[in-house]
């Protein structure tokens, strides 16, 4: 997710491939690009890091299917990345080739990241109409997010799709100086597991693979003191405001092990 600002989607190149060898392209916004996990970038339009959870899963996953045979990755996850985005700038790399395809996306559509920054720096009031509006749009994500699932599918026919939700950024209890109220804070997390759920029922019915970070986050949340979601005053956050809520590195890691547990528990083998 991103912060109300959508980057360019630039699309890096497509590498060289086999017909019937591992061929990973991983898809989706920021918390796919690993937009807030470095200071440093591989991609600084699309803020994709070297910690990025695709490059986490592709060796464990590598290693798992196809340890021997040519294989590659390819990731076109952007920061700012709605579902449209992902149909028109990212689809176009998954072809007949391809054998993982992972995808987090959905929470830009519905402005999450945005709606935290909002009730941490903003009004109760403020908060509140945010978290409103948020739960006024949650099933309009549904339908889209399947036409991508089955255009996925139908581009890579015998590819492991796999698709992940979202961690939620806040913990319950004290949360020490936060401006956020408990009350508000509980409400999006509701919400955030509404939009989980939706993303579940979406993969179960075009027959792809759900992968669930949230419980990893246990513990880890922004008010925890061993936090996996970038702070507001964070040295990396302060340097770039829009990383802020987003997964650090080792949320990312956090990202990574649900994906490929995930990805090895579905049945779905590559060669």
């Amino acid at each position: 997710m991103a912060l109300g600002v959508t980057a360019e989607q630039t699309l890096g190149a497509r590498a060289a491939t086999v017909d019937g060898t591992l061929e990973y392209v991983a898809l989706g916004d920021s918390y796919a690009s690993g937009h807030g996990a470095s200071t440093t970038y591989d991609d600084n339009a699309c803020k994709r890091s070297p910690s990025a959870y695709p490059n986490i899963v592709f060796p464990k996953y590598r290693a798992v299917e196809q340890p021997s045979g040519f294989t590659s990755l390819v990731s076109v996850a952007c920061t700012g990345a709605t579902i449209p985005d992902v149909v028109a700038k990212q689809l176009p790399q998954v072809s007949s080739h391809v054998r993982l395809v992972t995808l987090t996306v959905g929470g830009n559509d519905l402005g999450f990241a945005g709606v935290a920054t909002t009730c941490v720096l903003q009004s109760s009031a403020d908060c509140t109409s945010a978290l409103n509006d948020v739960a006024g749009k949650l099933d309009s994500i549904r339908q889209p997010l399947t036409d991508l699932l089955v255009a996925i599918k139908k581009q890579a026919l015998t590819a492991n799709v796999v698709v992940s939700g979202y961690p939620k950024i806040f913990d319950t209890g004290a949360c020490g100086v936060l401006a956020v109220s408990e009350a508000n804070r509980d409400r999006m997390r509701s919400l955030q597991d509404a939009m989980n759920q939706i993303i579940k029922e979406v993969a179960a019915g075009t027959s792809a693979q759900f992968a669930d970070p949230d419980p990893l986050f246990e513990g880890h949340r922004v008010c925890d003191s061993d936090y996996w979601i970038n702070e507001v005053g964070d040295a990396i956050v302060v340097r770039d405001p829009a990383a802020a809520y987003h997964p650090n590195q080792n949320g990312q890691a956090a990202m990574a092990e649900a994906i490929f547990q995930a990805a090895i528990g579905s049945g779905v083998h590559s060669g």
